[in-house]
């Protein structure tokens, strides 16, 4: 489940709206875009013939209402009509077509961008997207707000002088609280049953544990997703990671840090005391949900919230519910994984690209900017009030009659957790974690029913919780620099993962983490990758 829903994210992440034309001329002023007139006059309407060229999975959304719709608003808010000449291409072929169409130099107008922004920073330099800086200020205003309020955005949008070439791709979190859908499960009715109170810490985790496997001496009390990962749980807690990150000040190496070691170290402990269940970095989602049901594990540090329902049987009493991830209290509030970030975001990595051809370029950066605006992120989002959402008690909820969400699909919103395909606009987290259903989430020292993103919003600080590496500044190194990064961040990374199955599995003894940390600097020179990524920040 959690894995079919990260795909069609990812798929309706990149099959965006685009506009392009394959158009030839230079820029053109102002006045001579649809709309304006030097005189004050109403300007007659006229057609605007422009090219979409972008990412298929095989839907075409013109027929649906929402399309429709869509189109209306874009042609009222431009003051023209849009004749549109979409042009598909297979998803798996996109970022490879797009890549030779950008070198042809028979550009659209506007294309879907690819998931790697040194290829969109790549084609810029060589002359081939347009700048959309010189535009922001007259023609994008809902887009400078996502940037404005995006931290590090003047060193991860823009080149070192100064130009912009793509639009990147907003998020809007407007619900109040910065949650997060991955919680920690637990065995609600076995926990209130033996009277073992919910975890807020590990050393409270070790011991509902250990009572546990005295209580069900067959049984392995602890277990883990095949993703996230019970590693995972402690980096968050011991805030560190398992790579080069952003720690708040500067780059460092999770694994070489001394609360990585931490948090292996504890796993081990379950391990060696048989607390948790041997197979838990082999098995697959199936093998663990036929545990979690039957009584074989009752405890999940950290893992995605939909799928406590998959985990409860009602019919036998099998009840998960959810709480915050323990913490480790010597490095204070845990960080989550996966935070919705307060506000307007912009993800640097990703976005929409407009030709340096095209004819119209003030018209098609204020179509993109329109998109960012709130009446399009609510269509795009919500759809219509009465139609496919209703406000109760002051709240948006979507209508879902039957419980098939036909009501969306009908109108053109297949997936109501993700913004539509068709045009892109920034996703909105209320209209994201609202798709989720309620679980009795454990939190200061209650049980309430509420939504796993909303439990973990409302008992997290995101002063503290979210990890300095969710707002860490985008690099943008250098061909040179880049390969040299992964040259030697390749051979480090695949050893760290081989050494630390080994130290959990009980193949190598932790006091032999000083040979390792050695031993990985003989593999590869990180500190010098670590290096090179902090000199560029102080550029």
């Amino acid at each position: 489940m959690k894995k079919k829903m990260v795909f069609i994210i990812s798929l309706m992440l990149a099959v965006t709206l685009v506009f392009a034309g394959c158009s030839n001329g230079g820029n053109s002023k102002p006045s001579e875009q649809p709309g304006n007139t030097d005189s004050g006059e109403k300007a007659v309407e006229e057609t605007i013939k422009i090219t979409a060229y972008m990412s298929s999975f095989g839907d075409d959304p013109k027929d649906t209402e929402l399309y429709k719709l869509w189109k209306e608003k874009m042609e009222a808010y431009i003051g023209a009509k849009l004749d549109i000449k979409w042009i598909y291409v297979n998803s798996d072929d996109y970022p490879e077509k797009v890549k030779l169409t950008l070198a042809s130099g028979d550009t659209p107008d506007i294309m879907s961008g690819v998931k790697d922004a040194e290829v969109m920073f790549q084609f810029g330099n060589q002359g081939s997207l347009l700048d959309i800086a010189p535009y922001l200020d007259e023609y994008a205003p809902n887009y400078k707000s996502y940037l404005e309020s995006t931290k590090f955005a003047d060193k991860s949008m823009y080149t070192p002088d100064g130009k912009m070439y793509f639009f990147g791709d907003g998020f809007l979190n407007d619900t109040g609280f910065s949650g997060s859908a991955y919680p920690s499960l637990y065995r609600f009715d076995i926990f209130e049953k033996h009277n073992i109170k919910i975890p807020g810490n590990w050393d409270e985790f070790y011991d509902a544990a250990v009572k546990l496997k005295e209580l069900y001496p067959d049984s392995y009390p602890v277990n883990s997703q095949e993703w996230p990962k019970f590693i995972d749980a402690l980096a968050l807690s011991n805030h560190t990671k398992n790579d080069i990150y952003w720690n708040g000040e500067k780059y460092v190496f999770g694994p070489a840090e001394d609360s990585f070691k931490e948090g292996l170290e504890f796993i081990r402990k379950l391990y060696d005391e048989k607390l948790l269940d041997p197979e838990f970095l082999s098995q697959s989602q199936d093998q663990l949900q036929a545990k979690v049901t039957t009584g074989k594990s009752f405890m999940l540090p950290i893992a995605w919230g939909g799928w406590w329902e998959k985990y409860s049987v009602p019919d036998q009493g099998v009840e998960w519910g959810a709480a915050v991830n323990p913490k480790n209290e010597k490095y204070g509030d845990q960080w989550v994984l996966g935070p919705a970030l307060l506000g307007k975001t912009i993800y640097a990595n990703y976005g929409i690209m407009v030709s340096k051809k095209t004819k119209y370029p003030e018209l098609i950066v204020k179509m993109l900017d329109y998109q960012y605006s709130p009446e399009m992120v609510e269509l795009m989002h919500w759809g219509v009030e009465g139609k496919t959402y209703q406000v109760v008690n002051g709240e948006k909820e979507f209508i879902n009659k039957n419980g098939d969400w036909k009501e969306l699909s009908d109108f053109g919103m297949a997936e109501p957790w993700t913004r539509q395909g068709f045009v892109f606009a920034p996703q909105n987290y209320s209209s994201d974690y609202i798709r989720y259903k309620d679980v009795k989430f454990f939190g200061d020292g209650k049980i309430e029913e509420m939504r796993p993103q909303e439990g973990m919003g409302k008992y997290t600080n995101p002063e503290t919780a979210i990890a300095p590496y969710e707002v860490a500044p985008v690099l943008r190194l250098s061909k040179e620099d880049e390969a040299k990064k992964a040259q030697v961040m390749t051979a480090v990374t695949t050893y760290v993962d081989e050494n630390i199955y080994k130290f959990l599995l009980g193949e190598r003894d932790l006091s032999e983490w000083d040979a390792f940390k050695t031993e990985l600097s003989n593999i590869g020179d990180y500190q010098s990758i670590v290096d090179m990524m902090n000199a560029q920040i102080s550029k």
